[in-house]
């Protein structure tokens, strides 16, 4: 009967029903599995490349120093950066949060206005290149429960792994096990962490072989320019020249290196040597070079056209690289989200056990914020007058930068709509703007509605057969499509004739 191993002693059948405590045990472990990582205090760093090396993480800072490296790593970090963020209340479901979930999130953000979150978002934002990013959440008693004092992203080599994956502090005192992390003093930022690599998949380490071969190559590229970007001085001495002259002439050549200008004996002749088709092989050189640069482009942002593109593709590859790009720079963006979100659990854990955690968000700030300065355009030049304090809080304009322009009221029936309200333009409630204006919008409509009524009749009536008419409506709205339009005339012509039907069937009926 068919089944499966369990345990190496356990077959069950797939008829048979398992056991409760079978299910709810583990098998699969480090301590029970054929693996000396299970005997060991902290787990062994898994990259391939450090294994290989034998070195630890720090080495993946130097990285950093190299030009090409820090350029897409900026690229892809500023993209994620540039946007804008904000706390919400938690909810359950699709319910509106209620007023603890507000309050909670009032709080979280209150204390988090008081560091630079965009230096901890770009700590964060460091976790794909070197694994992980530790963050140490330091408390103080205050108003409302315990409220977070400080917030610090911490060197990722100060960290590892018990054999059960549990993050460790790697102090002194305990170097081969680590420290114990309490529950609510860190949050790590990992990224694809696996069972089998809980450190975390670091790009920088795939970039280490390209940034050494490319810092050879240009160690050789270097060696290259000085031996062949001047020409070979050639020196002839007269025949029978005693091995002093030679000496004498040789030494006088290399002093022409730096001067220039050399003094030879009477019979001596110096003559440059053109290297020929060796300088072209210096283009081998950078080739090498670009060929580094576009792995770690590879590495760090999927593809290579918005580090460098030059003559090597057109605008249609660059736009879908840049896409590429777009679809890292949202996985960043999910990273943030769910690191900031772990805070927000453990804020409200040790807070308002029950009450849902506060969720951080990203969202694309209007520039500017076009719907609402067009709002305020319209009910401005209707007669609506705005205070300073309404600029302040809808722009997040400073008092001292802007005056209010006298406004006069221009329009006696809004004017008279709001009175009758019970309000003045002069101090309007912006809460109900949003009212005004859709009154105003709908006079506006009926009249451009009416408008194009009065344009249509004018048209049937004039027009001696069907084609005329569609004609004349092609004329005046020529955005509409044609299709679309004779589909509208033969709704309309059918109503009509409806219409009609029924006017003289009530005629009769009425006799």
């Amino acid at each position: 009967m068919p089944g499966l191993y369990v345990s190496p002693n356990k077959y069950l059948e797939f008829e048979e029903k398992p056991a409760v405590a079978e299910l709810e045990s583990e098998i699969a472990s480090r301590s029970a599995a054929w693996d000396f990582y299970g005997l060991i205090g902290l787990l062994p760093d898994p990259d391939p490349i450090l294994a290989k090396r034998g070195d630890g993480a720090e080495i993946l800072d130097g990285l950093t120093a190299d030009g090409h490296v820090m350029s897409v790593i900026q690229t892809r970090k500023l993209g994620t950066l540039k946007k804008e963020f904000r706390w919400q209340p938690g909810v359950v479901g699709d319910k509106e949060p209620d007023q603890a979930a507000k309050k909670l999130s009032a709080m979280l953000a209150e204390d988090m206005a008081q560091f630079s979150l965009y230096d901890l978002l770009s700590e964060v934002l460091d976790a794909p290149y070197f694994g992980l990013t530790p963050i140490e959440i330091n408390w103080v008693s205050g108003q409302g429960g315990m409220r977070i004092s400080k917030l610090r992203g911490l060197p990722h080599r100060w960290f590892g792994f018990s054999e059960e994956n549990d993050p460790r502090f790697i102090s002194k005192n305990n170097p081969w096990e680590g420290e114990e992390l309490p529950y609510g003093k860190f949050v790590f930022a990992r990224h694809f962490p696996t069972y089998d690599n809980p450190f975390g998949l670091r790009l920088l380490s795939r970039c280490f072989w390209p940034v050494m071969f490319k810092k050879g190559g240009w160690k050789f590229w270097v060696k290259f320019i000085e031996k062949y970007s001047m020409p070979f001085l050639l020196g002839r001495y007269r025949q029978g020249a005693s091995p002093a002259e030679q000496a004498e002439v040789l030494a006088k050549l290399a002093a022409m290196v730096q001067d220039a200008v050399a003094a030879v004996p009477e019979g001596t002749t110096v003559e440059p040597l053109s290297i020929g088709d060796k300088a072209g092989s210096s283009d081998l050189y950078l080739r090498f070079s670009g060929a580094m640069d576009a792995e770690i482009s590879k590495v760090i942002m999927g593809q290579t056209l918005t580090a460098e593109v030059g003559d090597k593709g057109s605008y249609a590859a660059a736009k879908t690289h840049e896409n590429v790009l777009d679809v890292y720079r949202e996985a960043d963006q999910r990273l943030v989200k769910a690191t900031m979100d772990a805070i927000g659990l453990v804020y409200a854990t040790v807070n308002a056990p029950g009450v849902p955690a506060p969720t951080f968000s990203w969202f694309e700030e209007e520039e500017p914020q076009q719907e609402f300065a067009d709002r305020d355009k319209t009910l401005t030049d209707s007669g609506v007058k705005f205070k300073k304090p309404y600029y302040v809080r809808r722009y997040g304009l400073k008092e001292d930068e802007f005056d209010i322009a006298d406004c006069g009221l221009r329009n006696a029936d809004l004017t008279a709509t709001a009175k009758d309200k019970g309000g003045q333009f002069a101090e309007a409630d912006p809460q109900s703007l949003d009212d005004l204006l859709e009154e105003k919008m709908a006079v506006e409509a009926d009249q451009a509605i009416g408008a194009m009524v009065d344009q249509v009749r004018a048209l049937v009536m004039t027009a001696g057969s069907l084609d005329e008419v569609r004609d004349g409506l092609l004329s005046l709205y020529p955005e509409m499509n044609p299709d679309q339009l004779a589909e509208v005339l033969s709704l309309g012509l059918t109503g009509a004739d409806l219409a009609g039907r029924l006017d003289v069937r009530g005629d009769m009926d009425g006799r």
